[in-house]
């Protein structure tokens, strides 16, 4: 069953983005380039050689064609 956050939000869901034209908020925190924010969210490994681990596994089990 998924929650339904329409009323919760009602107030904030439809108000535009801040603008921040040189106030002290925008000096302090500039608008990040698009390509380090893209870093942010690229995958990771959360388990380093999980992949790896999981590739020997294939190897192993996986049967060779007749």
């Amino acid at each position: 069953m998924e929650k339904d956050y329409s009323k919760e939000y009602a107030d904030i869901i439809n108000k535009e983005r801040p603008q921040h034209d040189g106030d002290a908020f925008e000096a302090k925190h500039p608008r990040m380039p698009r390509e380090a924010r893209a870093k942010i969210f690229a995958p990771f490994a959360a388990l380093k050689g999980h992949n790896e681990a999981l590739e020997e596994t294939g190897r192993t089990h996986v049967l060779p064609e007749d």
